[in-house]
């Protein structure tokens, strides 16, 4: 009689196979548990770098980026300004800083600066003052380290230098390349090119427009990209025509469209017909906000409908950001403070706030010790020290202007 459970090594292969494969299933079944343990603990508490992509992905296709941008209205530099300046150098150069120190704080706070640089700064050419401008090179180094980094030069002071100190101007932006210039250009055809920014992946873009030159005619056979509404070798017909182009070509590559319009008319603290007519063309064409500088007083900010049915933020004038002139309302600037706000989800971008913060130009008897002081740290003693022309120049008076002009726009408290 044959012996069944004697251990053949066939028997012995088979008992080992089951045994290994039996093995291998409970491992699977174990690893998988353990793997589906895992990711759901890292789906809900983020410890996982493959969930956290997920995660993040999901964020960037539907969630909302923001981006803070300044503007500063006209940096009107006087001789008393520079020469101050120079005298803070010992002589050696130009130092700036003084006086605008009290701002520092303010600007550091944007993601994106804008300056209307008024005054032009041609460094082959030695300082000067009105009528015809110059300002020393060291300025727009100092308005870098301020914290600007996009700066309008289509003034009424472009030419005060004439093409050759506006294309010496020109060079000197164009040798900082953290900087972005609008307004002026050295050809037409560079003119035609949006200059872009792109702040928290939100593209901004600048072109900027003068309404004159001061009866300064840009010569006949110049190709320099300055779009000045008083061109006389261009129809008004060919010269809105080239801004739409250009407004266009600007918003074919970015989110949001800057347009810097600077006014004929100054001191006026209303719009006037020729800045409204302008603004309603602005608005036609697309622009999303439009930058008013020139008047050198303070005008209102509102939004209006663009052609494109979205809500289009008006910034009539930002007033002086600083200067040397003596009356009452050219002491009173202001800072735009505007925060876009891009959907992710439908590539759509808003203005989500926008306020005014309330700078002072001041300076004592004879011009002396001129800088910017924000409302926020200005008082009565300072406002009854002011050199400026006016026995009404009182702190009172300050607040009443602001309030009056912004109401629920105005915000002292920059820091908040």
């Amino acid at each position: 009689m044959k012996d069944t459970h004697k251990w053949t090594p066939g028997k012995i292969f088979l008992v080992v196979f089951n045994c290994i494969l039996c093995l291998t299933i409970v491992l699977s079944s174990m690893i998988i548990i353990i793997d589906n343990s895992r990711m759901h603990s890292n789906l809900h508490h983020g410890n996982s770098a493959a969930a956290d992509a997920t995660v993040a992905e999901q964020q960037t296709q539907t969630g909302i980026k923001t981006a803070r941008m300044m503007c500063a209205g006209d940096n009107l530099i006087h001789g008393s300004i520079y020469k101050q300046a120079n005298s803070r150098a010992n002589g050696e150069g130009y130092d700036f800083s003084y006086a605008y120190d009290g701002v520092r704080d303010i600007i550091s706070l944007s993601d994106i600066a804008f300056l209307n640089q008024e005054t032009i700064i041609d460094p082959e050419s030695d300082p000067s003052s009105y009528p015809l401008f110059n300002s020393p090179p060291e300025l727009l180094d100092e308005m870098i380290d301020v914290g600007f980094d996009v700066f309008n030069q289509s003034t009424n002071h472009t030419l005060d230098k004439r093409v050759t100190g506006a294309l010496n101007d020109l060079e000197l932006f164009k040798s900082k390349p953290e900087i972005l210039l609008t307004g002026l250009y050295e050809t037409r055809d560079e003119m035609m090119k949006p200059q872009v920014k792109t702040v928290n992946g939100i593209r901004i873009s600048f072109v900027g427009f003068t309404e004159w030159l001061n009866g300064i005619s840009i010569p006949k056979n110049s190709d320099i990209g300055l779009l000045c509404l008083e061109d006389s070798r261009y129809s008004k017909e060919e010269l809105y025509a080239t801004m739409k182009q250009m407004i266009d070509n600007a918003k074919a590559v970015s989110d949001v469209v800057c347009v810097s319009m600077h006014w004929w008319d100054e001191d006026m603290t209303t719009p006037d017909k020729s800045q409204k007519e302008i603004v309603a063309k602005l608005l036609e064409y697309g622009a999303d906000v439009i930058i008013g500088t020139g008047p050198h007083v303070l005008q209102p900010i509102e939004f209006m409908q663009n052609g494109d049915g979205e809500e289009a933020l008006v910034i009539w004038s930002l007033g002086n950001f600083i200067s040397c002139q003596n009356k009452k309302n050219n002491m009173l600037g202001g800072i735009a403070d505007i925060t876009f706000e891009k959907n992710l989800a439908d590539g759509k971008t808003r203005i989500s706030s926008v306020s005014l913060i309330p700078t002072i130009t001041h300076y004592n008897s004879g011009f002396t010790n001129v800088r910017i002081i924000p409302l926020a740290n200005y008082n009565e003693e300072l406002a009854s020290q002011h050199g400026v022309n006016s026995s009404s120049f009182t702190y009172s008076y300050i607040n009443e202007f602001y309030t009056e002009m912004f109401a629920d726009k105005l915000k002292i408290n920059y820091a908040a």
